[in-house]
């Protein structure tokens, strides 16, 4: 058996399982796919026609170790409808070029969009993926779907990059403009506590000043009476007391001619009053007989007349 017939038989084995292979995986896509489509034909809920869910997704069975911990979500099937409107809008970093991202907004916005474009890429890669394996040539095609993702994958990490990359420099923006804040007002309140450490000690130097004064003040005194005897004071207060009694006393003549000249004008005064109330009694009964005497007068006058 020469060297070529042998190379032969080994690009035949070669081919043979490549072709078992693809044969295998076609198998298991089938089953995949009856499997999805009767368990959305046993779904009452299924309103319109959705397309499955990429095994990244997918929610992971909880193992007995596992089984206290919180259950995976998993993401919700992506309808047909939503998938075309995905794959028709354009490449995302057409909707995102490069250095457009310029605010919170943006960057959010762009993250949404590439998780919904990483799951578009998703599906579409194991629908290409399931559209290769009946055919001939499975390899060819399974390495252009990669291609295929793996470009798409690229823009979109594009995409991601820059918008992490700006949220990572707002959040570092934001802790600089914060600790910049806390800076000024950590200086601010040094500098009012430093101020206010000068007014303490200024008051406490002042205080002590005043205090020494006074107490100065004091030894003068002391010094200056270290000779007066000690009933000095007492002596003084009496001689001082003798001499407002003696004001005093001379005093009341003057106390008592004021007093008498008051009692003299309250006096005056009342009798003032009392003749002005006699006058007007006086009037009184004058305006009275002046009256009854023209009643008089007119009750004579009237019978003349008749």
């Amino acid at each position: 058996m020469d060297k070529n017939h042998m190379q032969g038989l080994f690009a035949d084995a070669k081919g043979v399982t490549s072709s078992l292979c693809g044969l295998m995986l076609a198998l298991a896509s089938a089953t995949c796919v009856a499997q999805a489509q009767g368990t959305t034909a046993a779904s009452p809920e299924a309103a319109s026609p959705s397309l499955p869910v990429p095994a990244a997704t997918a929610p992971v069975a909880a193992t007995p170790s596992t089984s206290s911990a919180t259950p995976a979500t998993s993401a919700a099937p992506m309808s047909r409808e939503r998938f075309d409107e995905l794959e028709a809008r354009a490449p995302i970093t057409t909707r995102f070029p490069a250095g457009t991202i310029k605010s919170d907004e943006q960057a959010q916005k762009a993250l949404d969009e590439a998780a919904e474009d990483r799951q578009a890429m998703d599906l579409r890669y194991i629908l290409d993926q399931r559209a290769c394996y009946p055919k001939f040539l499975v390899a060819d095609c399974l390495e252009a779907a990669r291609d295929r993702k793996r470009l798409a994958e690229k823009r979109i990490k594009q995409v991601e990059y820059e918008a992490k990359v700006f949220q990572r420099q707002a959040t570092v923006d934001d802790r600089d403009r914060s600790l910049a804040d806390q800076r000024a007002k950590d200086e601010q309140d040094a500098a009012r506590r430093q101020q206010e450490q000068k007014d303490k000690e200024a008051s406490s130097a002042r205080k002590v000043e005043e205090s020494n004064a006074k107490n100065r003040e004091v030894q003068q005194r002391i010094d200056q009476n270290k000779d007066v005897p000690a009933d000095y004071r007492v002596r003084q207060h009496e001689a001082e007391v003798r001499r407002q009694q003696a004001e005093e006393a001379a005093r009341a003549p003057e106390r008592a001619a004021n007093a008498a000249q008051r009692q003299r004008r309250i006096q005056e005064a009342e009798e003032h009053r009392l003749e002005v109330e006699r006058k007007k009694a006086e009037n009184e009964r004058e305006r009275a007989e002046r009256k009854k005497k023209q009643q008089q007068d007119s009750s004579t006058t009237a019978p003349a007349a008749k």
